[in-house]
């Protein structure tokens, strides 16, 4: 038999201590550092409840922010951008999927940074629902698939992942005073709660008490964009229609609108003056 493989998407807007995009190098370091420490819980967890195998994809803007030395479990590790289904390519190698460090989608109200992918983008919807990052895991592995079992986050987050995926496992480590400030817990008990978390997420995994989300097929989604030249470019490509001046749509395979999003954020030029 396979071994049983868990896929950890990391971000770190979702991380205890985290409440604004650093400007200095040193406090960017101890953020990467809290970021890898929460991901290592994770690890430790799964492991501990069955786990023989562990990828992690790093998530948050270059992609490039954990600490590759300091992974434990002898993870994979997934590091850079342009990739063609953002962050979750491969998942469809393991069997169970964590959302480690993750924010609320753009527009949240009492939520610590959010946005959805990228913050040019001002609404995204999936067949109807506004859609955060949480619902474009859950759909990317449920194609393939594969359940989600454990969420950790912001409040904002938790509350928004648990409207998709009420039955998973699911750590608070901080809570919103405003979109740049937050009560966190202590980092230490960060650790302590999303390794506990984690290892009752897989062995639930094991037993099978996850369902993957399934999302209606076709699908449609909409996106809306900060400024209309996005738009403009967007609707070049075969598929989109253009149905406002900030507004397209695309109606057709999942794995072709990640496609489509994923073409947005990782190659479309940012106009100066704008996100």
């Amino acid at each position: 038999m396979a071994p049983y493989t868990v896929f950890i998407a990391a971000d770190i807007e979702g991380i205890t201590g985290y409440v604004n995009w650093p400007e200095k190098p040193p406090e960017e370091y101890w953020l990467r550092e809290q970021m890898t420490a929460e991901v290592n819980a994770a690890i430790e967890g799964a492991l501990e409840g069955g786990a023989e195998e562990i990828i992690v994809s790093d998530i948050h803007w270059d992609k490039q922010n954990i600490i590759p030395d300091k992974l434990l479990g002898r993870a994979s590790l997934i590091r850079g951008s342009r990739r063609k289904l953002m962050w979750m390519d491969s998942v469809e190698r393991s069997n169970l999927v964590f959302l480690v460090g993750f924010h609320a989608g753009c527009g949240a109200a009492d939520s610590v940074l959010p946005h959805t992918v990228d913050p040019r983008i001002t609404c995204l919807k999936i067949n109807g629902t506004e859609a955060g990052e949480a619902l474009i895991s859950a759909v990317t592995a449920g194609f393939f698939g594969v359940p989600v079992g454990l969420a950790t986050g912001d409040k904002a987050f938790i509350d928004e992942a648990k409207i998709m995926l009420p039955d998973i496992e699911a750590v608070v480590v901080k809570e919103a005073i405003g979109n740049c400030a937050a009560l966190n817990i202590h980092p230490e008990l960060s650790l302590r709660k999303i390794k506990e978390a984690a290892r009752r997420a897989t062995q639930r995994g094991i037993k099978g008490d996850f369902r993957p989300y399934r999302c209606a097929l076709p699908v449609e989604i909409l996106i809306e964009v900060i400024w209309p030249g996005y738009a403009d470019a967007l609707s070049l490509i075969p598929g989109i229609k253009r149905i406002g001046a900030r507004e397209v749509s695309f109606t057709g395979d999942w794995l072709e609108a990640m496609g489509i999003l994923s073409l947005f954020v990782n190659w479309f030029k940012v106009i100066p003056g704008l996100f």
